[in-house]
């Protein structure tokens, strides 16, 4: 009966039926592995840095028979027992105690297959984004081209220049460049809106340098 899997979320820990009792060998073994490290890190006690590996946990013999329930020579008893049997190793300093579960990552196999999984579903969402982004430079170049296209007609009556003013202005895209500032808007008509841009041109004049002009390419030039 050692054979399969089941899943158990560290935060059973948290839960008030796993130490409203003294613990029993098999269940203090559990949570020595539930209380280690799923990945490196480290942390300061009395001022001094402990780091932990991957499998390791800090807890000194008197903290560990408060959580279980249990006299500090059971702790000790049960610790060195385990160590003999190469569950675990032990490191004592005048800081704390930092147990090795050996071969921790057997216990977590289920769990780095998960982590695995994760990882190629974010990788597919990334690809799926960066192609649906794509998709979305296209489609607004697209549209930017027959906005474009609709100024033609109107530039012996306004002049190249300002419909370059009219075009550079109305083509911005918003953040996520999905939309230009003229398809935001409730209505558009280019005839009427150049209309009125001729007229506020004439009594402001020009609000786009003449270099920043001749960088604008029209497709019907």
């Amino acid at each position: 009966m050692s054979e399969g899997w089941i899943s158990l979320h560290r935060k059973i820990s948290d839960n008030p039926l796993w130490t409203c009792e003294s613990f029993s060998r098999g269940q203090a073994w559990v949570d020595l592995i539930l209380l280690a490290n799923h990945k490196d890190g480290f942390f300061y006690k009395r001022g001094v840095k402990i780091e932990l590996l991957k499998g390791q946990l800090a807890w000194s013999e008197v903290a560990l028979a408060d959580r279980w329930s249990w006299s500090r020579s059971k702790v000790r008893k049960f610790l060195n027992d385990l160590e003999k049997e190469q569950q675990i190793e032990q490191l004592k300093t005048f800081v704390t105690q930092v147990i090795t579960i050996k071969n921790y990552c057997l216990y977590q196999e289920k769990e780095q297959q998960k982590d695995s999984r994760k990882t190629a579903k974010e990788q597919q969402k990334d690809t799926y984004n960066n192609v649906y982004n794509e998709d979305n430079v296209n489609k607004i170049e697209e549209r930017k081209h027959k906005f474009a296209t609709s100024l033609a007609p109107f530039k012996d009556v306004y002049g190249r220049a300002m419909l370059v003013e009219f075009y550079e202005y109305w083509s911005e895209s918003d953040l996520n460049n999905k939309k230009m500032k003229f398809e935001m808007q409730k209505t558009f008509s280019v005839e009427r809106r150049l209309k009125t841009w001729a007229k506020k041109a004439k009594e402001f004049g020009s609000a786009l340098p003449i270099e920043e002009q001749g960088k604008t390419k029209f497709v019907w030039e």
